[in-house]
This record gives structure tokens, C-alpha cells and sequence, in this order.
């Protein structure tokens, strides 16, 4: 009998020392998730003002949205719309918010999250002189036809990298043309 309570004993503790740590960590998810969420709210607002400036908040659209596309934001001034868009560069995901005016033409583009991509080579596609130049630009781009005026360079060997904000740019004006703006 004493052999069962020396090996109950043991597995009683460690039981409820897990119901304890696991009521502990579910308490602090609750207290945490509220703060880390208006966080989050606050960096895509920040984020949005910075590539439509000229905006004096924004309004989530519902609309049909395009492959990639993850959401579109109405500026409440009407001074245009922001895009984010999210295409698979070399280590992962890649999101872009893409500013455009009400008539289509991009203000300003960045690259929120490209956490993944190769330090030094896919990270400089998050770089203003990258992002730069899709400023300016409407309707459609492209990458490949250099004698074009809607071609933007990707950044050298960072093929896959260049290609994800390409992507999310270009998803960024389709949907803008689907909403029935200028194309």
C-alpha cells in the first residue's frame, strides 16, 4: 500500500502544478491579448498614415477581395485608398501596404512584415530606395520589359524578394481596378 502512495503522491503534485501553470497562463493571455491587439490596431494605422499621408483616418472597405489581398482601407477624406497584400517571398510571407490616391496612382508603398527574407539581400527590398519606385506609378507594372514606363527594378539578388512586393504592388492596383477605379 505504501508503494502506491509513494508513486500517487509525485503525480498528484506535478498534476496540479500544471492546472496552476496553465490557469496562470491563460489569465495572462486574457489580461495581455486586449493590449497586444491595440498595439497592433495602432502600428496599421501608423503604417497606413505613413503611405497616405494626406488621409485623415480610414475606414475598413467590405468588398470582394483579390488573391493576395488581405484587406483595403478607405481614406475617410476621400484623398484614396490603402492596400495590404501578401505574397510569398524567398523565406516566407511578405505584406506590402500600398498608398494610393482616389485616382489610383501610388503615393507611398511598405513593406509592413519580411521578417523571413535573407538579412541583407531580401531585407533591402524593404528599403526606400526600393519601395521608391513604385511611387508615381498606375494602372499596371511589370518587371520585365525595361523600356517601359511602368517597369520597376528588383532589387539584384533578391529575385524572390523583389517579386513578393511586386506582387503585393500590382495586387494593390487589380483591386483598385476592380473597385471600379481608374485603369
Amino acid at each position: 500500500m505504501t508503494d502506491k502512495k509513494e508513486m500517487l503522491a509525485p503525480s498528484i503534485v506535478l498534476v496540479c502544478i500544471c492546472l496552476v501553470a496553465s490557469m496562470l497562463l491563460a489569465a495572462t493571455y486574457q489580461i495581455t491579448k486586449p493590449i497586444i491587439d491595440d498595439i497592433a490596431i495602432r502600428t496599421a494605422n501608423e503604417a497606413r498614415a505613413e503611405v497616405l499621408p494626406e488621409a485623415d483616418g480610414f475606414t475598413q472597405m467590405d468588398i470582394d477581395l483579390l488573391d493576395g489581398v488581405t484587406e483595403v482601407y478607405e481614406a475617410n477624406n476621400g484623398a484614396g485608398y490603402v492596400v495590404t497584400a501578401t505574397f510569398k517571398g524567398f523565406g516566407g510571407p511578405v505584406t506590402v501596404m500600398t498608398g494610393m490616391d482616389a485616382d489610383g496612382v501610388i503615393q507611398n508603398v511598405k513593406v509592413t512584415d519580411a521578417s523571413n527574407e535573407t538579412p541583407g539581400l531580401g531585407s533591402k527590398t524593404t528599403l526606400p530606395d526600393h519601395t521608391g519606385k513604385f511611387q508615381g506609378k498606375s494602372g499596371s507594372i511589370n518587371m520585365d520589359d525595361k523600356s517601359s514606363s511602368s517597369y520597376v527594378a528588383p532589387v539584384t539578388g533578391a529575385s524572390y524578394s523583389s517579386k513578393a512586393v511586386f506582387n503585393a504592388v500590382s495586387a494593390a492596383l487589380q483591386q483598385f481596378a476592380a473597385m471600379g477605379g481608374a485603369n
